[in-house]
């Protein structure tokens, strides 16, 4: 004997996950991500095999809430978008600023014909070459968003 499952159980929504937008229920995955891999032209079995725990029901699920509200999750994908677009411009902007303006000036083992020349100093030379070099890489790694973002570890699965 089969179990009866009640549809509008599968999806629901939650103002702590991903702004209150429809949400497979009992995850975190929303109707949206489903609905754009759809359109991508890959089946309700291909998308349940990329996210394993998802089952072929919750996928079908989804996919019934996005015919149903094609509208509204059609200008959800086109937000998220347009905001993912901006945010690249504004980090590719930054990047680029940076790359001009950013020229690391530090004084380096390069500056001497040879490493033997460069180990020939005076240890206590070459300690402050090698602190004044670790310094500059220091501020520099500390400015830089991207290191920062590795650093949190938080790295987020779209």
């Amino acid at each position: 004997m089969s179990t009866i499952t009640d549809i509008g159980t599968l999806i629901s929504r939650h103002p702590d996950i991903h702004g209150g937008g429809a949400i497979i229920a009992g995850t975190s995955v929303t109707v949206r991500r489903i609905a754009i891999w759809y359109k991508q032209s890959l089946t309700a079995e291909e998308i349940a095999s990329r996210i394993g725990h998802l089952t072929l029901t919750q996928v079908y699920a989804a996919l019934t809430y996005y015919h149903a509200n094609r509208d509204e999750i059609d200008v959800e994908i086109v937000a998220e978008a347009a905001e993912g677009d901006r945010i690249e411009a504004l980090y590719q902007s930054q990047t680029q600023i940076q790359s001009e303006s950013q020229v690391l000036e530090m004084p380096s083992v390069a500056q001497y014909p040879s490493r033997r020349e460069f180990m020939k100093l005076p240890i206590e030379e070459r300690r402050r070459i090698l602190a004044e070099q670790a310094e500059v890489m220091l501020i520099h790694y500390q400015d830089d968003r991207e290191w920062q973002e590795l650093q949190t570890g938080d790295l987020i699965d779209y």
